[in-house]
C-alpha cells in the first residue's frame, strides 16, 4: 500500500513566529475544541511537556494522546498522535510556523498513516476547525 498523503491544515496569525509557538503549545487548551476529548463535560485543558507527554486533562484526570517528538521553538513542533485510536499504532502531528508578511504562517500535518491506520483517516475531518479556534484565539 502506498502511504497516504498527510491531512494538512493551515492558518495565518498576526503574531510573530516564537508568540505563534507559544499559542500554539502553551496556549492550546484554550483553542482545542473540548467535543473532541474523551468527555467534554469535564475538560479542563491540554497539558504538553516539550519533554514527554501530550495529555488532555479532564478535571483531576488526564488522557495522555501523545508524546511530543520535536520542540523546535520558533520553528517547529511535532508529536505523535493516537486521540481516538489506539496508542499501538500512532499517527503524526507536524507543526511548522514561518514568518510571512501578515504574521506567521502556521501548517498543521496530520501524517505516518499506515496499513493499521488508514481506516481512520476519514474521521480526522476536524483540523481546519481547529486551526479556524487556533487563528481566533491567536488574534487576540
Amino acid at each position: 500500500m502506498d502511504p497516504l498523503p498527510p491531512i494538512v491544515a493551515e492558518a495565518t496569525v498576526p503574531l510573530p513566529p516564537r508568540t505563534a509557538f507559544l499559542a500554539f503549545t502553551a496556549h492550546m487548551g484554550e483553542w482545542w475544541d473540548p467535543v473532541l476529548s474523551p468527555d467534554p463535560a469535564t475538560f479542563t485543558g491540554v497539558d504538553i511537556d516539550p519533554d514527554g507527554e501530550v495529555a488532555l486533562r479532564h478535571g483531576g484526570s488526564r488522557h495522555v494522546w501523545g508524546e511530543v517528538t520535536t520542540w523546535d521553538p520558533p520553528s517547529a513542533y511535532a508529536q505523535t498522535f493516537w486521540l481516538g485510536h489506539t496508542p499501538d499504532h500512532p499517527t503524526t502531528l507536524s507543526v511548522t510556523f514561518r514568518a510571512a508578511a501578515e504574521g506567521t504562517h502556521v501548517r498543521l500535518e496530520h501524517g505516518g498513516w499506515t496499513e493499521a491506520t488508514a481506516g481512520l483517516r476519514e474521521k480526522y475531518t476536524h483540523w481546519d476547525d481547529l486551526m479556524t479556534r487556533y487563528a481566533a484565539h491567536a488574534a487576540r
